[in-house]
């Protein structure tokens, strides 16, 4: 292996192998775990760019932009993107919901335990903290049933039957 240039900066190596990886060039970075030890930009452990030692001498020319991939046209135009079709096209959610799903959540946590917490005295913290998980919960069966979660339309699938 042949080091065909030295740099001092992560993104900088990232970027060089990157041409060189275009072109057909396969690289290695050497040293790059030693300078994120070291701390970056020290001057005494740079980050080594190495090739085979055959691929060398075009890896340096690439390098230099002596050779590579040529730059676009002057009148070059990108092809248009494909068509999107009903099933390519995000699903639209909103989470106006969430919070209605929260509060309901919260309230039948407190109806459930209410006969506990009235017969065991407990302080208004217990009753927060009932209503919070209560909450929570309701967000999580929301997210369950519309798909929010998991990217899955549970809910749409269920109603079509």
């Amino acid at each position: 292996m042949t080091t065909v240039r030295e740099f001092l900066n992560q993104a900088d190596a990232a970027l060089a192998l990157s041409r060189l990886e275009a072109a057909g060039i396969k690289g290695i970075l050497a040293d790059q775990i030693s300078l994120s030890v070291s701390g970056a930009g020290t001057p005494a452990i740079p980050i080594r760019l190495q090739v085979a030692d055959e691929e060398a001498e075009r890896a340096g020319r690439i390098l230099k932009g002596e050779e590579g991939v040529e730059a676009l046209p002057d009148d070059f135009v990108p092809p248009a993107p494909p068509p999107q079709t009903e099933a390519d096209k995000p699903v639209k959610r909103s989470g106006k919901g969430a919070m209605a799903a929260f509060v309901g959540g919260g309230i039948c946590a407190v109806v459930v335990l209410g006969v506990v917490i009235l017969f065991a005295h407990v302080n208004f913290g217990y009753v927060l903290l009932i209503f919070v998980g209560g909450g929570l919960a309701g967000i999580l069966v929301r997210a369950y049933y519309r798909g929010d979660a998991s990217g899955s339309a549970r809910y749409s699938q269920r109603t079509k039957l």
